[in-house]
């Protein structure tokens, strides 16, 4: 290859960079949750599932969002698991949880910059001592790297780096989330769809989420 060429390849390399930086930043964030805050106030409800016995095995699933979508994920999720009859707190992270009383623990995050989002890592290094002997599951929220493929897989894997070592998980999941391509402004809008970073609108996969959690050994 001619160092023109190599010069060549090297600006079409960077412009593809850069564009994919402005569309994940734009859309890939707010996809799972993580539009800027000043955008729209976004509710994180607790709420339980399944019956309330002292002979019932206890479920804390905790998550942190930015838009919502996580939340739907979390609650479908502490619901299956209430239908197999466990008891089942889902709580916001950013509540900071306790994790006594509780069987089992399942911690979940939309992805923001490669990783969670910085109140569910915090969760996760300020109660991993408490959670040592109890099965701990985790599951991120994302709209990047949804592939087969190994590059997807491996950036996948990826997103849980910063805690997969602290918590030492019995399972992991990965959902896909939502992504408003359409309300971003129009650089973003082109780039996402020129370079195929994700799905547009609601990719939650109901049917998935919901048989991880039926089928998850806690």
């Amino acid at each position: 290859m001619t160092r023109a060429a190599s010069a060549d390849l090297s600006r079409r390399e960077f412009v593809k960079a850069a564009g994919l930086v402005v569309a994940a930043s734009a859309i890939a964030t707010s996809a799972t949750g993580c539009a800027p805050a000043a955008k729209r106030a976004v509710a994180t409800p607790s709420s339980a599932f399944g019956k309330d016995s002292s002979m019932d095995k206890r479920i804390l699933v905790t998550y942190a969002t930015r838009n919502g979508s996580t939340v739907g994920v979390a609650e479908a999720i502490g619901e299956s698991l209430g239908r197999r009859g466990f008891r089942v707190d889902v709580k916001p992270a950013k509540d900071g949880p306790s994790m006594k009383g509780y069987d089992a623990v399942v911690m979940g995050s939309a992805v923001n910059g490669g990783q969670w989002l910085p109140e569910a890592v915090e969760l996760a290094q300020a109660r991993h001592e408490s959670l040592v002997g109890v099965p701990v599951a985790l599951f991120c929220v994302h709209i990047m790297n949804l592939g087969d493929d190994e590059k997807s897989t491996r950036n996948r894997l990826a997103y849980l780096d910063a805690v997969r070592p602290l918590l030492k998980p019995v399972d992991e999941a990965f959902f896909a989330g939502k992504a408003d391509v359409e309300s971003q402004p129009w650089l973003a809008r082109f780039v996402y769809r020129a370079f195929k970073i994700g799905p547009e609108g609601d990719a939650r996969d109901w049917k998935r989420i919901r048989g991880w959690a039926e089928g998850l050994r806690v």
